[in-house]
């Protein structure tokens, strides 16, 4: 049950939702807020808005077809609510000063709505508009997130690099160039017991909670820059402050930060309870009246954000796990599911964070009895799709991942604290009999095979390599095994 105050937010956002108009920069947080909870909006109003528009040249405020927030919409008092220890700054540099916190978030949603409207199941000519349009943005999109590879203002870049890394699918459209902003700073943090260092005045060389938490969380997220994770995690929760949030040297707490951090050690953490920090974001929030501490434009999406946290939070920690993100180049194409080498990326997570190492995880070993000759009997491209559908299954399964092995072979990993793998298992290879008729009439059934095992999560490496050694003994016994398949939990 939501507190209060997020039970307000939600309010506010309602009346956003019905009445907020489609040329708000920030209209695809609410719709992606809508959508999380069951509602979907049609698209079509935005996207005439967007068609609507012109764009005015690759650089400036109309680089794309969608708006950004102007700095003179509110005082300077209130835009400084976030930074006040940038007044210098913002007074000198207002409108760049300002796009730090509203290019992100306006840029980010943008995208990611639109890949998502382009691969939904809407009519294909709406379908066709959204990819039309983020294609023509892409190019732009390249342009603004090259331009923070520089590493010139820690915490401007830091903070489009955590919004691309919560966002899948607009991290998938410039996966490189992401990669190469976690890098740069993930090098720099390697030099500096794993925190972010502020690049320029009033932060110059100062550890900032703020970028420290963006980064160890794009790390988590991506898979890139895992070696300064554990230490920023430690760091950030020692520095935690008496009221319970977080915030930069000489700045109040803040929600952003708070909310950074938080996510952070809820992600990684299974000791940190992050529902502790809800009594600190609403007294930030309490003061104005719902909503958050700047009113500015931006507010519906920090309002989505500080919601989608208020559930997550309270879900048990198997359940708010994320496991890293797989790029293209680790994906298999022909079953959609991670190569080994996103297992690796697994692992060393694991490995690298003590807060995740000792935490119980099971693993699922598979593979499908007699594919070879079912495969050769009956064409590659049949057993392919056999492949595929199998994989559609096994991604079904709550709190876990899925990776081919090599083969017919396919790994299951359970999310950390996670239990009841085996029984979800054989749930499944039961219902595959009549998925594999229904799919492949006339052809007989593949059955699955497979060994469970468990152990600690810090050692998931030894736990794939006694697992793809017990499954030997298993097909040897089970050579033959029927439609339904075996499942072998292991000691």
């Amino acid at each position: 049950m939501l507190s209060p105050w997020l039970r307000d937010l939600e309010d506010l956002l309602e009346v956003e939702l019905a009445q907020g108009a489609p040329t708000s920069p920030f209209r695809p947080a609410v719709l992606r807020w809508a959508a999380a909870n069951g509602r979907l909006v049609d698209p079509v109003p935005l996207l005439d808005t967007l068609e609507a528009n012109r764009i005015g040249g690759r650089g400036g405020a109309r680089r794309y077809r969608w708006s950004f927030p102007v700095a003179g919409w509110i005082a300077l008092d209130e835009r400084l609510r976030w930074r006040p220890a940038e007044r210098e700054l913002a007074e000198r540099h207002g409108a760049e000063h300002a796009a730090r916190l509203w290019v992100p978030p306006v840029l980010v949603e943008h995208v990611e709505w639109l890949d998502r409207v382009g691969r939904s199941d809407v009519p294909a000519d709406v379908a066709t508009r959204a990819r039309a349009l983020l294609s023509e943005a892409l190019p732009t999109v390249e342009d603004d997130v090259a331009l923070r590879i520089a590493g010139v203002e820690a915490w401007g870049d830091t903070f489009l690099l955590w919004a691309f890394a919560r966002r899948p699918r607009a991290l998938a459209r410039v996966p490189g160039l992401v990669s190469a902003i976690a890098s740069r700073y993930a090098a720099r943090a390697d030099r500096t017991d794993g925190l972010v260092h502020g690049r320029s005045y009033p932060f110059f060389d100062i550890p900032m909670p703020s970028a420290t938490a963006h980064l160890a969380a794009a790390a988590a997220r991506t898979g890139e820059g895992l070696g300064m994770v554990a230490r920023a995690v430690d760091w950030l929760r020692a520095n935690r402050r008496p009221d319970g949030g977080w915030g930069d040297p000489r700045q109040p707490t803040d929600l952003l930060t708070t909310l950074a951090v938080a996510e952070l050690l809820g992600l990684l953490d299974a000791t940190f309870d992050p529902t502790a920090v809800l009594e600190v974001m609403e007294a930030q929030v309490k003061d104005r009246g719902g909503r958050p501490a700047m009113v500015g434009p931006e507010w519906p999406w920090l309002a989505a954000e500080l919601l989608a946290f208020g559930s997550w939070s309270g879900k048990p920690f198997q359940e708010r796990f994320r496991w890293p993100h797989v790029p293209q180049s680790m994906t298999d194409p022909s079953v959609n599911v991670p190569r080994k080498e996103a297992f690796f990326v697994d692992a060393r997570l694991f490995e690298e964070l003590p807060g995740l190492a000792g935490l119980p995880i099971e693993c699922g070993f598979i593979d499908l009895a007699g594919f070879g000759t079912w495969n050769t009997n009956h064409g590659q491209d049949t057993g392919d799709k056999l492949l595929a559908l199998l994989t559609a299954e096994l991604r079904r399964l709550p709190d876990s991942r899925t990776i081919r092995d090599g083969g017919d072979e396919f790994l299951v990993l359970g999310a950390p604290m996670a239990n009841g793998l085996p029984e979800r298992l054989q749930e499944l290879f039961a219902r595959w009999p009549e998925v594999s008729r229904v799919r492949f009439p006339g052809l007989p059934v593949v059955p699955l095979r497979a060994v469970v095992g468990r152990g600690a999560a810090g050692e998931l490496r030894k736990l794939r390599e006694r697992l793809g050694e017990d499954i030997g003994p298993v097909k040897h016994e089970h050579m033959s095994p029927p439609p339904e398949g075996v499942v072998v939990p292991l000691a």
